[in-house]
């Protein structure tokens, strides 16, 4: 029984350590933004943002950078599409595109520039929130791997120290032994010289 408590307590310990997902709205349209606070926040454990510009979501994600940014294409201060780029060179998180009116080859160059997923307007929510799930979790096993190879590249490099280390000791025991024996060897051919011939 005391295991499952400890295991219980253990297990609700790494939740609350875990940090929420962060989440930027980039919305123009009011109505469309409640909708997209209520769907995340019932379905997610995410700390959200919303922001109505471009200007506004580069300032405050270069500040405090999101885990996904889900953006319109109707900004009232610039193209969805030249925010996604601009994000999208700071960093390889994802980044979702709401728009209403878009181009079938607008809609290849964004996919192709790297945005995670594109939605025309109207769009089932469930859909959207569903998507953003992917690239949450896509993004988490990013960052763990990232973590793991920076972890292994330490340990690595700690490996490489510690074995030259090791080598400049062992070559200056080497060394020492090598020097022992030398002396050892002169003290023996002077105690033959000093020695008296036997008859």
């Amino acid at each position: 029984m005391e295991f499952v408590i400890v295991f219980f307590l253990v297990l609700r310990m790494r939740r609350m350590t875990v940090r929420p997902h962060r989440v930027m709205l980039v919305e123009p349209d009011g109505d469309l933004l409640e909708m997209l606070v209520a769907s995340f926040t019932r379905r997610f454990d995410a700390h959200l943002t919303c922001v109505a510009g471009a200007g506004d979501c580069l300032d405050t994600d270069l500040v405090d950078p999101h885990d996904l940014i889900i953006t319109d294409l109707r900004l009232p201060d610039a193209n969805g599409l030249s925010l996604a780029e601009q994000l999208l060179t700071f960093s390889r998180r994802p980044v979702i595109l709401l728009a209403d009116g878009l181009e079938c080859e607008e809609a290849i160059a964004a996919l192709r520039m790297g945005l995670r997923d594109v939605f025309p307007k109207p769009f089932p929510m469930s859909e959207l929130l569903d998507a953003a799930y992917r690239c949450l979790t896509g993004f988490d096993l990013q960052k763990r791997r990232a973590a793991r190879y920076r972890r292994m590249r330490e340990m690595l490099r700690q490996t490489i120290r510690e074995r030259r280390d090791l080598n400049r000791r062992i070559e200056l025991i080497c060394r020492d032994v090598v020097e022992a024996q030398r002396r050892l060897v002169h003290r023996v051919i002077a105690l033959e010289r000093r020695a008296p011939l036997a008859p």
